[in-house]
């Protein structure tokens, strides 16, 4: 079951995602390789550090936005059982 494979581990929704802007990669990679070689040898590391910390931000807000994307799902179809179908059955319409 699905779920039972999330809680297990067996499946991991982030690590599927890959990146469809092949342009962006290759833009970022081509500035990274031109700003290490502007900088002395003794201040590279400091291009580590900002990448690392800005990783571990991507990652946070990654999973921030997965957790708000299930429990919107779960929103959406606790309220389409709730009302028994969809829009036409919806208050308002």
């Amino acid at each position: 079951m699905l779920m039972q494979d999330l809680y297990r581990g067996k499946i991991s929704p982030y690590s599927t995602i890959t990146t469809k802007n092949g342009k962006a990669r290759d833009r970022l990679d081509k500035a990274q390789e031109a700003l290490l070689a502007a900088l002395p040898e003794e201040k590279r590391s400091l291009i580590d550090a900002s990448q690392d910390a800005y990783m571990e931000l991507v990652m946070d807000e990654g999973e921030a936005a997965f957790a708000e994307g299930v429990r919107f799902g779960v929103r959406l179809m606790m309220e389409i059982l709730s009302t028994g179908g969809g829009v036409e059955n919806a208050p308002n319409s």
